[in-house]
């Protein structure tokens, strides 16, 4: 609840902060990958579950718009909650590790969501680098991809290419 609480404080200032004018803000909430059993194909652990839970409850009251996931186990059933709260098909993107490519796909993504609230699923060493697209500073994302599961980014784009973002990790409330 207190997660909720806190990622909707932080979506609703953001966004009324930096709307000033015509420009739409764009919000891209990326999450990794849930995390999985040691054998791939045995679906999400416990805690993974877990995790997928606590974003799914993070995100309840905000509207996003579109759900993007890279098409690997883990990552499908980390938005498949979300994605069936909102009644929303995931649409899932390619991740390539050519650096054009991947930052068409995202600019895509982001320019058919202008003002709108997407989610961004996707494995932690990929994250970074659509992030840091997006103009996000290094520093800000290096930590991301050293955490691994649990772990999601909020960045908020303007349309001037200014991007802000705000790390978040679905395990503030763990159990103990």
């Amino acid at each position: 609840m207190l997660k909720t609480a806190i990622l909707a404080t932080l979506l609703a200032a953001g966004n009324a902060a930096f709307a000033t004018g015509p420009e739409k803000v764009t919000t891209v909430i990326f999450v990794n990958a849930a995390e999985e059993e040691s054998s791939p194909s045995a679906g999400l652990s416990d805690e993974g579950r877990d995790q997928t839970r606590s974003f799914t409850e993070a995100c309840r009251h905000i509207d996003v718009a579109a759900i993007y996931t890279i098409y690997v186990n883990k990552a499908v059933q980390t938005v498949t909650p979300l994605s069936e709260l909102r009644q929303l098909q995931p649409v899932y993107y390619w991740v390539t590790k050519d650096q054009e490519t991947r930052d068409c796909v995202l600019d895509c993504i982001v320019r058919q969501n202008r003002g709108k609230t997407i989610v961004i699923c996707g494995n932690p060493e990929n994250i970074p680098a659509m992030a840091r697209s997006l103009g996000v500073r290094a520093k800000t994302v290096r930590t991301l991809y050293d955490k691994g599961s649990g772990q999601f980014l909020i960045v908020r784009v303007l349309g001037n290419n200014t991007a802000v973002a705000q790390k978040l990790n679905m395990n503030i409330q763990k159990k103990v």
